[in-house]
């Protein structure tokens, strides 16, 4: 039980053999045009502060906030993203924060990831930090001073920021399938997501949203994402493929322009 309670936090937003590997994945199933830059933009811009409530075994046992800071400027679109997390359930409590950095590589059409830090605090604590290529498709990993190298041969590496901000991306541009790769603190865990269709979520918050419903049909197949066009596109709510299946809901969210 203890190492599922720390384990929501590194599957909240979509979802660790020290050995280097290396990973083939599959491109995109369907090649679906990009978005052109202004719709890109107008999507990918400004500072959006998200809340999140976790739900365990049918009580509330903690939460993560998130904050996605755009840097947009004529020549790059990128974000830095901080999450903080805490869950308490029993005699055990743990802690996360993790900062990342992200931007969009026009000349590949999808997001990369340069770097991110991670830490944990409470029975499996950690601190990790992690350098990715420019292609993204090498990584450094570096935990608790211990360093080892990891490779893909064709998607990139993503941390969990990223990987949120591509399906995200991949919705909006009609992607209905697709294959992702995250890099995890030891080794890199492969997703493959299909659109499952449109449903009708009922949320104590926002009342009935009309949500596009994403599934997860490789070795993590009890994941089911829901993405809510009426927020931005973003995640309002997640059930996570681990034993006790906790669930994930947005519970508070803000667009500011004003400082950006």
């Amino acid at each position: 039980m203890n190492k599922q309670l720390l384990s929501l936090f590194l599957m909240l937003w979509v979802i660790i053999s020290f050995s280097p590997i290396t990973l083939a994945a599959k491109p995109l199933e369907k090649k679906t045009p990009p978005l052109q830059k202004q719709q890109f933009k107008a999507l990918h811009q400004c500072e959006k502060k998200f809340e999140y409530d976790v739900h365990f075994m049918g009580s509330s046992v903690g939460y993560l906030h998130r904050t996605v800071n755009w840097q947009n400027t004529p020549d790059l679109d990128s974000a830095i993203v901080t999450s903080n997390g805490e869950v308490s359930f029993l005699w055990i409590d743990s802690t996360y924060h993790q900062q990342s950095s992200l931007y969009y590589s026009s000349a590949l059409q999808h997001f990369l990831t340069p770097n991110f830090t991670q830490k944990l605090t409470g029975i499996k604590s950690r601190e990790m930090t992690a350098e990715i290529s420019k292609d993204g498709l090498s990584s450094t990993v570096t935990i608790d001073d211990e360093v080892h190298q990891y490779q893909s041969d064709q998607s990139p590496l993503y941390d969990l920021d990223t990987l949120g901000a591509q399906i995200r991306l991949n919705l909006l541009e009609g992607k209905k399938a697709f294959t992702l790769l995250r890099q995890a603190s030891s080794k890199v865990k492969r997703y493959q997501f299909k659109v499952a269709g449109i449903e009708q979520l009922d949320h104590e918050k926002w009342g009935k949203l009309s949500t596009i419903k994403v599934v997860e049909v490789g070795k993590f197949n009890e994941t089911v994402l829901w993405f809510s066009p009426q927020h931005d596109h973003q995640l309002v709510k997640a059930e996570l493929d681990m034993i006790f299946s906790p669930h994930v809901w947005l519970t508070h969210f803000t667009i500011d322009c004003e400082n950006n």
